[in-house]
């Protein structure tokens, strides 16, 4: 250690860390707070890094201080080594501190403990990722004289290496050093490890994936990459192939595969060459392994002769898992990678049957699900989070579906009649594992259902289901029996059932729902009846009047099974009943007095469960569409609703937002006029708790329930208690609309809501409706949140649409903060984030408005617009130069200003793209890829992916229909007519002939100017 750190104080306030660090080790709360408090503290000390950094390394401390410390020394780094990061955590270490420890830490690479070794090459990692070469220019030398010594100290290079972040130049000069000496150590199979070669494996991957980010010369970084592959794959193959009597390299080979995985993923023409070669040796693996697998985790038939182990490393149990994995994970990328796919269309039957095999179903996950139901329901809902060898075969079944389609339904076929026979002769054989195979067969033909439902004539399903309802007699076996009613609840719609078919196994069904049987049983017969219902939600006649004959049934019996159930089973009970209430009105009449009750116990236990609050939701939604429900449902759930919006305090936050989001529900399903509970308990009531809370979430719930009343009966609000209704209004939308609140109080519909005011109210609020668009536009400053500022323009884009001149009148007169005009404003904020809008709704509203209010100004050339100007930045363009990579690297922007209908023209061919290339995409989705297999990509595959983040946020179902149908409204009041991207190339091409567009068009860049003559066709005169 420095000198400059040991003195009598430095060695108390060393002593002083390790009895804190001792004491975050206690399992007493009071000590570990009082630690955790102290050693905050201590981080400014000069040397605390330091005396962590000696402590780490003394290896006559306790393991689990050295870890903690190590634990700590890393947290420091990351709060305390950059001006940057220690902007909000005190001082920033010294440069004689970090020097030290620098020059401590690379001692840890060498520490016996190999836990020790890879956490301190995780801090010098983090180290290095600042300061690594400039001020610490000789680390690479300690690493490769690192790589040339004992195998504790290879493993801790290597861990560096692993997490080392690399640039264009060190990739270019580090590469060459770190290859050779990682091959060497892989190919030393006398002298080094298992363990410690595969470590030197897992550096490829990070390497490849830097040079193919780093490296944008194409001829360059291919040469870097043959090259690396020139010396590896000769070895790598070789290693994978050979067979090792101890089973000790299931390690080595899972590090392998994942190499070639991520070369399939992310350079899939690199490994192509390969292929020929590597496929037979996956298969034989495959195939070789499977026999082990089933006997020892599938029928555990015989004693593992695997061994367990302290590490993740050393438990041969887990990396024999891990390598299946792996080789299923190598498949899927195969199967959906457009280069590769081709050499599976061969060998598809061998794969499906293979596949079959190991997604049979484990005896330890039997035992889990007989000791929880609830992973039962999470691993057959959605496969659960844990990733097993069943989830990983059932994804190489649903990427065989995805990229062949019906081309794998004879394959499919083929690999099953092989199973079945299998599975009769262990039947005859008394072998108690022989439904396993069949309920496999089971759960990997679901993988092709919708092709098999598409066209059944290319799957013999009659046989298929025959030998599926004749499993149904062996009750003595659950998860079979509950595989064959939901497979054959799956197919119900088909033509196949008659109605005596139909009856049987609705009865078999409803037996296995009795509450003798087996707990799993039950709740798969719950999921089988929903299925039943589900496909057949459409169908009239007898098997509908069959169907409705069982509800009550049913009812009683998943009333039976709702005692003791937890969320994840509660879930699926409410989604059933659900489906039940949606499925025969009269039923759900004559059952809301035993389902009602329910939804209310489970509202209130499980309120905080998104999942199952999700499904209560859907429940009460289900009841409130059947009108006989809805006065039963009001009645017996407001007062619950109003006793918890009525309280006050800390426990008032735990439930409001959710009770205001249930009676959101609720008020949307009521017809005008609203009933006297409604207008005269609950609507104060929702009032009050949205007026006094200071929960942003209660507000935003509280405004979403306003909406609603409002859309119901806008006369009742209005007038309610002789015009206070209107006061209840503006004071709300205050709330939701101060700037000096956070602006997370408009993250929710504020914009609809304002939106919903003015269109219903309008006429009876007066000067208020200048007040609320005020408040909106001073809500408008200073916001961070799109979705906020998206929001409160969606206010204004309606407006323009429906009340043009009224809304340009006020925006004119009125200030903006700065004292521009509120226009110059609203079209500021708007224009600059147009193009990041999502969400269908919103973005075509706030298109059709600019459309229209281009469209306006142009034909009118109202000065209100006119001489409105935005603030655009350009590229300067000071000479000819050819556009190099380095040129535009140091491209200068100037900042100018154009006309503000200048920019929204700029903006509505940005848009008029977005929509076309939308349209495209769609389009594209729902064509046949039956020609495709053999597709050219460089791409870890063909995989439809969302093409925005709106794709996946921000709707609900609930919100699209409404959306569509307040998107109708507008077209017709706006008169754009049918798809948006066809109303846009219209606006263009008309526009293309204004007498105007000459000189719109000159300001126009090269991108722009291309869109539209491209798209267009069209170019000034």
């Amino acid at each position: 250690m420095s000198l400059q750190f040991q003195n009598d104080c430095g060695d108390s306030v060393k002593q002083a860390i390790i009895e804190d660090l001792q004491n975050l080790l206690s399992p007493d709360t009071s000590t570990l707070q009082q630690a955790e408090r102290r050693i905050k503290q201590l981080e400014f000390t000069e040397g605390y890094g330091v005396y962590l950094s000696e402590i780490i390394m003394n290896q006559s401390q306790e393991l689990p201080l050295r870890q903690i410390a190590i634990v700590m020394l890393t947290r420091y780094v990351e709060a305390h080594w950059t001006e940057l990061e220690d902007r909000e955590n005190g001082c920033l270490a010294s440069e004689q501190a970090k020097r030290t420890i620098r020059n401590i830490l690379p001692n840890g690479l060498y520490d016996p403990n190999s836990k020790i070794r890879s956490s301190v090459a995780h801090t010098i990692s983090t180290i290095a990722a600042t300061d690594y070469p400039q001020c610490w220019a000789e680390l690479f030398d300690i690493i490769v004289k690192c790589l040339g010594g004992n195998e504790d100290s290879i493993h801790g290079a290597l861990q560096v290496l692993q997490e080392f972040i690399y640039d264009v130049q060190q990739i270019k000069e580090l590469g060459p050093v770190v290859i050779p000496e990682v091959y060497r150590i892989f190919d030393s199979e006398q002298n080094y490890s298992i363990k410690t070669r595969a470590s030197a494996i897992r550096i490829l991957k990070p390497l490849l994936r830097s040079i193919g980010t780093l490296i944008t010369d194409k001829q360059e970084q291919s040469t870097m990459i043959s090259s690396i592959l020139n010396n590896f794959m000769e070895k790598l193959m070789h290693y994978l192939s050979m067979n090792s009597a101890s089973g000790s390299n299931f390690l080595l080979r899972s590090e392998i595969i994942k190499v070639f995985t991520h070369l399939v993923t992310d350079m899939p023409k690199y490994i192509n060459p390969y292929m020929d070669r590597i496929l037979p040796i996956i298969w034989q693996l495959l195939t070789q392994i499977a026999e082990t697998y089933v006997k020892v985790s599938v029928n555990q038939t015989e004693a593992n002769p695997l061994a367990t182990g302290d590490s993740e490393d050393d438990d041969e149990q887990t990396n024999f898992q891990t390598l299946i994995i792996q080789i299923l994970e190598f498949i899927n990328c195969i199967l959906t990678c457009g280069k590769l796919r081709g050499s599976m269309k061969n060998v598809l039957a061998d794969l499906i049957y293979i596949t079959i095999v190991y997604i049979q179903l484990s005896e330890e996950q039997l035992e889990d699900w007989q000791d929880d139901p609830e992973k039962f329901v999470d691993d057959e809902d959605d496969g659960g989070v844990e990733l097993t060898v069943r989830v990983c075969g059932r994804d190489v079944l649903l990427a065989i579906n995805d990229e062949f389609g019906i081309k794998a339904i004879q394959p499919l076929q083929e690999a099953l009649g092989r199973h079945f026979s299998v599975a009769e002769a262990e039947k005859a054989a008394n072998n108690p594992n022989w439904w396993k195979i069949q309920e496999a067969c089971m759960e990997a033909v679901h993988s092709f259902r919708d092709v098999i439902v598409d066209d059944e004539s290319k799957f013999d399903l009659l046989n298929y289901l025959t030998i599926v309802r004749n499993l149904l007699v062996h009750q003595e076996l659950p998860h079979l029996v509950g595989r064959s009613l939901w497979t054959l609840s799956t197919y119900s719609s088909s033509e196949l059932y008659n109605p005596q078919m139909l009856s049987e196994i609705l009865d078999v069904t409803l037996c296995s729902l009795s509450p003798e049987k087996f707990l799993i049983l039950r709740i798969s017969a719950v999921r089988s009846f929903h299925g039943f219902l589900q496909a057949n939600e459409s169908v009239e006649g007898q098997k509908r009047t069959l169907l409705v004959s069982k509800l009550p049934g049913f009812l009683d019996g998943i009333m039976a099974l709702v005692p003791g159930c937890k969320a994840s089973v509660l879930a699926l009970l409410m989604e059933a009943l659900t489906m039940m209430v949606k499925f025969d009105a009269d039923f759900a009449y004559a059952a809301h007095g035993k389902i009602i009750p329910l939804v209310i116990a489970v509202f209130l236990k499980y309120a905080e469960d998104p999942y199952v609050l999700e499904n209560v939701q859907d429940l009460i939604k289900a009841l409130c569409q059947r009108k006989q429900c809805l006065g039963p449902l009001q009645e017996k759930f407001i007062p619950t609703i109003v006793s918890i919006l009525s309280l006050t305090g800390e426990p008032a936050k735990e439930k409001q937002d959710i009770a205001l989001d249930i009676l959101n529900t609720i008020v949307k399903y009521t017809e005008a006029p609203l009933p006297s509970i409604m207008l005269d308990t609950v609507f104060p009531a929702m009032m009050n708790c949205v007026l006094q809370t200071d929960d942003h979430a209660v507000m935003v719930s509280g405004g979403e329930c306003l909406r609603s009343f409002i859309n119901v009966s806008p006369e009742q609000i209005c007038s309610y208690k002789n015009g206070e209704g209107v006061n209840c209004i503006m004071q709300v939308a205050a709330i939701l609309l101060n700037p000096m609140d956070s602006e997370m109080t408009a993250a929710g519909q504020i914009g609809r809501l304002i939106i919903t005011i003015i269109t219903k109210m309008g006429n009876m609020l007066g000067e208020n409706v200048d007040m609320l668009l005020k408040a909106v536009i001073s809500k408008m400053q200073n916001l961070e949140c799109l979705k906020v500022i998206m929001n409160l323009v969606l206010i204004f884009a309606h407006l323009f649409l429906t009340q043009m001149d009224a809304v340009l009148n006020f925006l004119s007169t009125v200030p903006g903060p700065n004292g521009e005009p509120a226009m110059q404003f609203v079209l500021t904020n708007w224009l600059s984030r147009q193009n990041s809008f999502f969400g269908m709704y919103e973005r075509k509203v706030t298109t059709m408005a600019l459309c229209k209010l281009f469209e306006y100004g142009v034909a009118t050339q109202d000065n209100r617009l006119t001489s409105i100007t935005y603030k655009e930045q350009v590229e300067e363009t000071s000479d000819d130069r050819r556009r190099t990579r380095s040129v535009a690297s140091n491209q200068k922007w100037v900042t100018v200003t154009i006309p503000a209908l200048v920019k929204i023209f700029k903006v509505l061919i940005s848009e008029y793209q977005h929509f076309e290339e939308s349209k495209t995409a769609d389009e594209g989705c729902t064509d046949s890829e039956d020609d495709n297999d053999d597709a050219v990509d460089d791409g870890p595959g063909s995989a439809s992916k969302p093409r925005y983040i709106s794709d996946l946020c921000f709707e609900t179902d609930d919100d699209s229909a409404e959306d569509e149908q307040l998107l109708q409204e507008l077209l017709k009041e706006s008169n754009y007519q049918g798809d948006i991207a066809e109303n846009l190339q219209k606006f263009l091409t008309n526009f293309a002939q204004n007498e105007h567009f000459p000189n719109f068009y000159e300001h126009l860049n090269e991108s722009e100017r291309c869109t539209l003559l491209s798209k267009v066709q069209q170019q000034p005169k």
